[in-house]
């Protein structure tokens, strides 16, 4: 069977398998709701925590020439950790998922456009360029994007929440699913008249 047949059976057998699901846990919106009240960060936070943030994810993936950079670091306990790819409480978890992640990526740029402290919240704003290999040939994705975070008393975050549109940034790009994806978002298109 070949690359992408194999690739394309798991897919729909993976989506299969998640519609038939008896019981599901809650959406990321009702874990998130809950992160925010159990999940409370210092007040003092400062540019250093946030640049160590930014620095990992520029300078993380596998492909920048040296070694990818270590999330163990950066991430605290307790944990809650939202990517849109991937949501938990388990920092053992969401540590081996960054580290996925950055293995599989050829570069990795973040741009933060803006930075907003409201007390314990930060929130950055923040365009990415990423180079990876979804099946076959490498593609270049440019995404925006918003990660809400919230910081211990040693700088370790122990809140991440990005809101981004991982259709855009990752989905779209693999073969069969991409093209899935561009025909439910032509359906929801307008088309002005002309």
């Amino acid at each position: 069977m070949h690359t992408c047949a194999r690739l394309i059976a798991i897919v729909a057998l993976a989506a299969a398998a998640a519609g038939c699901s008896p019981t599901r846990g809650p959406g990321y919106a009702d874990a998130y709701q809950a992160a925010l009240v159990r999940i409370q960060g210092t007040s003092e936070v400062t540019d250093a925590m946030t640049d160590r943030f930014v620095t990992f994810f520029s300078h993380g993936s596998a492909g920048d020439g040296g070694e990818p950079a270590d999330p163990e670091a950066l991430y605290g306990e307790p944990l809650y950790f939202s990517d849109t790819l991937l949501t938990t409480d388990d920092r053992a978890t969401a540590l081996a998922h960054l580290r996925r992640m950055h293995a599989g990526t050829e570069s990795l740029d973040v741009t933060v456009l803006d930075r907003l402290v409201r007390g314990q919240d930060v929130y950055l704003i923040w365009q990415m360029t990423a180079v990876f290999t979804p099946v076959s040939g490498a593609v270049t994705s440019n995404t925006v994007g918003v990660t809400h975070l919230r910081f211990d008393a040693d700088g370790r975050i122990i809140l991440h929440q990005d809101f981004w549109d991982s259709a855009a940034g990752l989905y779209q790009h693999v073969p069969v699913l991409g093209g899935l994806i561009g025909a439910v978002q032509g359906r929801f298109q307008t088309h002005e008249k002309q």
